[in-house]
């Protein structure tokens, strides 16, 4: 039976929904990243640009300035600067300041008229404590005047650089807003592929257990599970039809062979009345066999009966306690005849909807099985109990046991196992239990053992009137 508990969260990713808007969810993600990228590289390019141009010209035009109206452009700029937002210093080939609002020369400057970032600090009369920080970033650009003086024009990147982590961290929280809405979307129809496969695992595992009434469902999205299903569909109705004809044409033969192997048996038998009593021993085998063929066509015809649910009708309330102890009822004698020990021990006390006569067969059919496989002095244990809120009646016996590859191909027709050669038998009694089974929506199965065969009937989780009440026979 397929294992529903694999299909778990860890398992989305096997999905053919979950992997395609998984896979169109990263092209997304990575078309929104390079539109976004695109559109930050050049927002912030845009305003390094218009940076340094303003630093530029700013330059152009303070250079060509003498050194007294020099002194005094850079002294009206920056008291017009409330926020000094623009940085200039004018220093003396030593070093010595003569206007502006840097303290001293930046490290680093570069006087080649290269554009440079580093630190600065504002002198005592621009900074405001309670605004302010006594240093910060900024690029610079710097040159010799013609008086050989040297000038200095900046402009502070504060700003510019709180705006590049703003939007540095959008592009990183809007990838990750945009992966885990990908990630719950996906789950979306991936959760409706998944409860729809799994009802259509569980119409599959009934129709693996012989219910070929069964078809898939198909909704009305014409998807390709519909199309799958409809197909299956298509061929379920083919292969059932076949089964159907090949089974009635088996019955039928049976049906129609079973009144001349009577009739051809009553006439073997007044045969064997007047015969010489040196071939009486002949016809003596070909009744034997002819009981043999009449037996089988008995238990075809019984299972063909079965199969076709004619016997729903008759279906009620069942003790299984009852049905136990008219088995230990009927199989003592045989049991002691045969020096076999027949436990019977029920540990709870139910009742199930079932036809009792066919069930009683099963049952009669699985335990014949166990004495006829069981060596002397063995014992066979019948027992009755529940576990994890399910109902089991195990049948278990100390004979030679089943082999696990054959536990399943024993309950078809006509198969016998290695321990069946040399014992009389038809092949059909575990294929009438089966049936009879499969009728009552019943489970039944070999299981592993210690020892002997180990035959199982579960029950279903709906069983009426459960009590604790423990009866040993």
């Amino acid at each position: 039976m397929i294992d529903r508990q694999t299909m778990n969260v860890a398992k989305y990713w096997h999905t053919t929904a979950f992997r395609l808007v998984l896979v169109y969810g990263a092209l997304f993600l990575t078309t929104v990243m390079l539109l976004m990228g695109l559109v930050y590289w050049r927002t912030v390019g845009y305003l390094a640009g218009q940076i340094e141009y303003a630093i530029q010209l700013r330059m152009h035009q303070l250079e060509r300035l003498d050194d007294a109206s020099m002194r005094q452009a850079v002294y009206g700029l920056t008291r017009r600067d409330l926020l000094h937002q623009g940085i200039y210093g004018y220093f003396t080939t030593s070093g010595q300041w003569e206007a502006g609002n840097l303290a001293s020369v930046p490290q680093g400057i570069n006087w080649t008229q290269h554009l440079v970032e580093s630190t600065y600090e504002l002198r005592s009369e621009f900074y405001d404590k309670d605004v302010l920080q006594p240093v910060h970033e900024a690029i610079f650009l710097a040159t010799r005047t013609p008086q050989g003086n040297f000038l200095i024009v900046g402009r502070n990147v504060a700003a510019f650089k709180h705006f590049r982590l703003i939007v540095e961290e959008a592009l990183l929280e809007g990838g990750l807003l945009v992966i885990v809405l990908g990630l719950l979307v996906s789950l979306v129809p991936s959760l409706g592929a998944l409860r729809r496969v799994r009802r259509l695992t569980q119409r599959c595992e009934q129709i693996a257990q012989g219910v070929f009434a069964v078809r898939l469902e198909v909704s009305e999205k014409n998807d390709e599970l519909d199309m799958l299903a409809s197909v299956v569909n298509v061929m379920l109705d083919r292969v059932e039809q076949l089964m159907d004809e090949v089974r009635n044409v088996c019955n039928n033969i049976a049906h129609d062979l079973r009144t001349p192997m009577t009739r051809l048996r009553s006439r073997l038998h007044r045969l064997q009345l007047v015969v010489p009593a040196n071939n009486a021993e002949e016809v003596e085998e070909v009744l034997r066999e002819t009981d043999v063929v009449l037996g089988r066509f008995r238990a075809l015809l019984r299972i063909a009966e079965i199969e076709s649910h004619k016997r729903r009708s008759a279906f009620g309330l069942v003790s299984l306690g009852d049905l136990l102890q008219r088995l230990f009822e009927f199989y003592g004698p045989l049991t002691e005849e045969r020096q076999v020990q027949l436990e019977i021990k029920a540990s709870v006390s139910a009742q199930v909807m079932a036809d009792e006569e066919l069930l009683f067969e099963a049952m009669a059919n699985i335990l014949d099985n166990a004495i006829r496989y069981s060596p002397t002095n063995g014992k066979i244990r019948v027992q009755l109990y529940k576990k994890q809120e399910r109902l089991l009646l195990d049948v278990s016996d100390e004979g030679p046991g089943i082999p696990e590859h054959e536990r399943r191909a024993v309950l078809k027709r006509y198969y016998r196992g290695d321990s069946a050669s040399g014992l009389d038998g038809q092949g059909l009694g575990l294929s009438i239990v089966t049936a009879v089974m499969n009728l009552h929506g019943f489970e039944f199965s070999f299981e592993e053992a210690s020892k002997g065969a180990l035959a199982r009937v579960c029950f279903p989780s709906l069983v009426i009137g459960q009590s604790s009440a423990q009866t040993e026979l």
